[in-house]
């Protein structure tokens, strides 16, 4: 990495440099760890510590192999982020009046467009309709309710959908995915002309204590709703790896991007094996990374993620095209950080994470509200999440050059550290037999609860210290009013969706979600393409999206560990 005369150099100063510290502080030690994996750090980094790199392979130039750096050669001096919040509450009607006013607020997307990260409520999350018990309580609350197609069009009326990314936000991804197809078909519009994400979380949702599959027809499922994209959706980004929701479980920042990047190795072997191409199918896998507290972990971890994803894309699965390589982001500045104390100090939080993601050369991004230890953001909150990437983007001077950080003795050590601890646990889950195998016989989880006690206790006994919360903490009453929903939406919400089932003719309905059990069988004996277009047309013959999740429960079944009482 450096030349002989520098090393020896950098030996000679930085034997003056020890003798000065114990000189000046006695032989104490300065050494530490990073903040969220414990990776041991000492108190200055020097060339010393990056001789054994190589520079064409362990760093490289932006938008060149193994696009650690970025996946461009020129970044935001061509295009901004993606500024990406989540919203989604009440009815339909209620979240796009909250997409109207945060793009009057100036919320963009690439080259003019927009992107809505639309949330849907529990129920409709997990396939249950509004008119059934289970939904009672939970309707609309943390986030909108949206189970037909009719839903989309009260949502999105107006909307040009094929300049406008929709990210569906849903666990039921195959019901949600046909009913938004069937609207774009009311508006003219066939699948190839939409752009968007959909979470696909099938399979990749392991991490929650509730999750809506068992793994194997959960992986399955999520590589029909891929075989069905690739083929049928050229500009959808089908698959969404939850390294936030990892993050949020107990994940440190390792184990969040080994993890992540695990899971995506599944499902890619899965679809290999299904007879697709990678190089089809990969552009569409994407990450949602969570950038936390300690600003120089996440950077490297994020320029790890890049490198080790692409390795594994060009090794692994022999991808030739750059866009297969380069890791598609959206980061979700962390949740758990913030705190119900003092919430206006998450302000600064999230201010900080945000800078890290952009740093880190991110391609979309959504800021946390300072009141989501409270509740759903409020227009006020969800406005001042939206102005922290605008302050950064505009405010700071780091969108003028490529991974500004790029260089750093500690930033390019602690990356190549970061990889190489990566690996390391790769290598254990293939050991363990794969990653389902890890994930159902408890290892993976083991890891996050593990790493989540010990993150409490830390907190708990002052050796992490949470301003605000174990430290700095002040008396104080409650001021920040929570967000409420409208009390009428439950009402209303049951009301639509009998009047969608009362406008159907039943025996055509019957007769698709028949169609769709067969679908599901065959997927069940290992063949591909048939589901998601049975759902499609369970979704034109008017079956709800629960209805077409509850048909696919009668091949596929809830996850072990599934009770609606662990969601909601």
């Amino acid at each position: 990495m450096f030349d002989e005369k520098t090393v020896e150099q950098c030996r000679k100063l930085m034997k003056q440099y020890d003798e000065a510290i114990a000189q000046r502080y006695q032989g104490k030690d300065f050494s530490s760890t990073t903040d969220s994996s414990g990776i041991p750090i000492k108190s200055l980094y020097t060339p010393l510590d990056l001789q054994d790199l190589d520079f064409e392979k362990d760093i490289g130039f932006p938008g060149a192999y193994p696009y650690m750096r970025s996946n461009y050669p020129i970044h935001y001096q061509f295009q901004s982020w993606i500024n990406q919040p989540v919203h989604g509450y009440g009815l339909p009607e209620h979240t796009r009046e909250r997409m109207d006013k945060l793009a009057a607020a100036g919320m963009e997307g690439y080259f003019g467009g927009r992107a809505y990260n639309i949330v849907c409520d529990v129920p409709t999350h997990f396939g249950v309709d509004p008119d059934e018990p289970d939904a009672q309580g939970y309707i609309g609350k943390d986030g909108v309710s949206c189970p037909t197609f009719e839903d989309f069009g009260r949502m999105l009326h107006g909307m040009d959908l094929t300049k406008t990314n929709i990210v569906l936000i849903n666990g039921d991804t195959l019901a949600y995915l046909a009913h938004f197809i069937v609207y774009a078909e009311t508006q003219g519009l066939k699948p190839s002309q939409l752009r968007g994400n959909t979470m696909n979380w099938q399979f990749g949702a392991w991490y929650a204590p509730n999750h809506m599959w068992e793994p194997e027809g959960g992986l399955k499922l999520a590589t029909d709703v891929i075989w069905f994209c690739s083929k049928e959706m050229p500009n959808w980004n089908h698959t969404n790896i939850q390294g936030h929701g990892m993050s949020e479980s107990g994940a440190d920042a390792v184990h969040q991007m080994t993890y992540g990047i695990a899971t995506a190795i599944a499902i890619a072997d899965s679809c290999v094996a299904a007879g697709l191409d990678p190089d089809a199918f990969m552009p569409g896998i994407g990450f949602q990374i969570a950038q936390c507290n300690d600003f120089f972990e996440y950077i490297c971890m994020f320029r790890a993620w890049r490198k080790l994803w692409a390795n594994i894309a060009h090794d692994r699965y022999g991808c030739k095209r750059a866009s297969s390589m380069q890791l598609r982001t959206h980061t979700h500045t962390s949740c758990f950080e913030l705190t119900k104390q003092q919430p206006l100090v998450n302000l600064i939080r999230s201010s900080f994470h945000a800078l890290g993601a952009a740093l880190s050369g991110t391609t979309a991004m959504e800021v946390a509200a300072y009141d989501e230890p409270i509740g759903i953001p409020t227009e006020e909150s969800a406005v001042l999440a939206l102005r922290i990437q605008q302050v950064i983007r505009h405010e700071t001077g780091i969108t003028k050059v490529s991974d500004p950080l790029a260089g750093s003795y500690y930033v390019e050590w602690l990356t190549h550290r970061m990889e190489q601890e990566a690996r390391k646990i790769l290598k254990e889950i293939e050991d363990a037999g794969g990653f389902v195998k890890a994930h159902k016989n408890g290892m993976l989880m083991a890891e996050l609860r593990k790493h989540s006690a010990q993150w409490r206790r830390s907190i708990d006994k002052g050796e992490r210290v949470v301003v605000g919360w174990n430290k700095y903490t002040v008396p104080e009453k409650q001021v920040i009013k929570p967000f409420r929903a409208d009390p009428k939406v439950a009402k209303v919400a049951i009301e639509r969706i009998k009047e969608f089932k009362a406008k159907r003719d039943q025996a055509k309905t019957d007769a698709a979600l028949n169609a769709l059990v067969a679908a599901a069988k065959r997927l069940d004996k290992g063949e591909y393409g048939h589901i998601m277009p049975a759902c499609v047309e369970a979704a034109r013959a008017r079956a709800t999206c629960g209805e077409i999740s509850k048909t696919l429960r009668k091949v596929f079944k809830w996850g072990p560990e599934y009770t609606m009482a662990v969601q909601m």
